[in-house]
């Protein structure tokens, strides 16, 4: 039998790590990965929690407004199913439904050895599951939210102009605080249909822009978008920062493949709509490999900064415009941030560079004689990943991404 997980979609990351220590305890685990709605959906859910040896329901702001939560542990209840609470972000007990008000609440906000003992200890103390018999009780009905009508309209199989531009305004109209996250993935699944109309397309991709919006994830003020994927570059007031730890540094001699950093939380790239012709993509370390040729056929030494351009938030600003750029196949773009002599003699190490990797910002430094940025390049496919420090230099009084060959060369 499995523990079955009850939790907000907001709550998505912690609940990954919560799976990972149960089946680490030698405990199946089962939650809804995904945002079917409809219901079937419903239906696999309820069984789930039939067959289940206990629910852990996930505490948090929004799974306790979550008409799904609140349905999947009453139902838990009425069926006699042991049920674990873990608080995953703060709530005040004076907030928990009557049904928890009892109950022992395991804290798991800040996930620390200790927490993993206290939730193991708790989840042992609790009593077996008995196998169901007799009548059971009535399973609650599918829950009535915008959630599941909105699904279901987005994946109907005719979708008219008239209907396309009605779901536009009406999601984008809801991108509230409380409801961002939802709200958000429904409009990337509304941009995967074929059949949009020009007018709904553009509306959408101007909409779903690289840039700055609410944390889904509810951690920090803000998180950047790359257009595609969330990525792990964040902003908690007047900082920006990578939210998670920094992977091993790329060694110093030249190389010649990526290195693995061992994690699943790299960005990558998804729902991305097919070019008609796909051209040939060479793997990263190939890239890498063609940045030591060319050092080797001659390639010339760093630039030379004239202590004249612009200043820092200049410089972060082009760094995020050439991400963002990368991070959405957009080579034009792309190459508005490259100095002209690159531009020339390594365009084809920028071009391996966009068909090749998922970036994410991390610093940007021009204090020094070497002024660079620092990202971390993930391959489009695998989770490899290395740094690379991006040299930057001034151009007719702007920042260009220059000289990349250094950055792929590990100088």
């Amino acid at each position: 039998m499995h523990v079955f997980i009850s939790y907000a979609r907001r709550d998505q990351s912690s609940i990954s790590q919560l799976r990972a220590d149960f089946e680490r305890l030698g405990h199946p685990v089962w939650f809804d990965r995904d945002l079917d709605g409809g219901q079937a959906w419903w239906d696999q859910v309820l069984r789930r929690v039939r067959d289940c040896r206990a629910l852990v329901f996930a505490l948090s702001p929004d799974s306790l407004r979550s008409a799904a939560c609140l349905a999947e542990l009453r139902y838990a209840i009425a069926l006699r199913r042991p049920v674990l609470a873990v608080r995953v972000r703060p709530v005040d007990r004076d907030a928990l439904p009557k049904e928890l008000r009892d109950t022992e609440v395991v804290e798991y906000v800040d996930r620390t050895p200790e927490s993993v003992i206290a939730l193991l200890k708790a989840f042992n103390a609790l009593p077996m599951a008995k196998p169901l018999s007799g009548r059971l009780p009535a399973p609650p009905a599918i829950p009535t939210s915008y959630l599941t009508a909105y699904l279901a309209r987005i994946d109907a199989d005719d979708l008219s102009p008239a209907e396309q531009d009605e779901l536009f305004e009406q999601l984008s109209s809801r991108l509230t605080s409380a409801e961002f996250p939802a709200v958000w993935d429904l409009l990337v699944r509304l941009r995967g249909r074929a059949e949009l109309t020009p007018l709904v397309a553009v509306k959408i991709e101007r909409l779903l822009a690289p840039g700055w919006r609410p944390d889904p994830r509810g951690r920090f003020d803000a998180r950047h978008w790359d257009g595609q994927v969330w990525t792990t570059l964040v902003r908690q007031g007047d900082r920006e920062f990578n939210d998670r730890n920094s992977p091993p540094a790329s060694s110093a001699h030249l190389p010649t493949a990526l290195e693995d950093t061992g994690t699943d939380e790299l960005p990558l790239a998804q729902g991305r709509h097919a070019d008609p012709e796909p051209k040939p993509r060479r793997g990263l370390p190939l890239l890498v490999a063609a940045g030591v040729l060319v050092l080797g056929g001659g390639a010339t030494g760093g630039v030379i900064w004239a202590g004249s351009g612009p200043d820092q938030d200049a410089a972060t600003n082009v760094a995020r415009n050439f991400v963002d750029a990368v991070n959405t196949r957009d080579e034009a773009a792309m190459q508005r941030f490259v100095c002209g002599r690159d531009a020339t003699e390594n365009a084809h190490l920028y071009r391996g560079f966009l068909e090749t990797a998922n970036v994410t910002l991390e610093s940007v430094d021009v204090s020094g004689a070497d002024p660079r940025f620092t990202v971390l390049a993930a391959r489009t496919s695998g989770n490899s990943s290395v740094k690379l420090n991006i040299p930057l230099a001034e151009e007719d009084g702007e920042w260009k991404v220059c000289d990349i060959s250094r950055a792929l060369s590990g100088r």
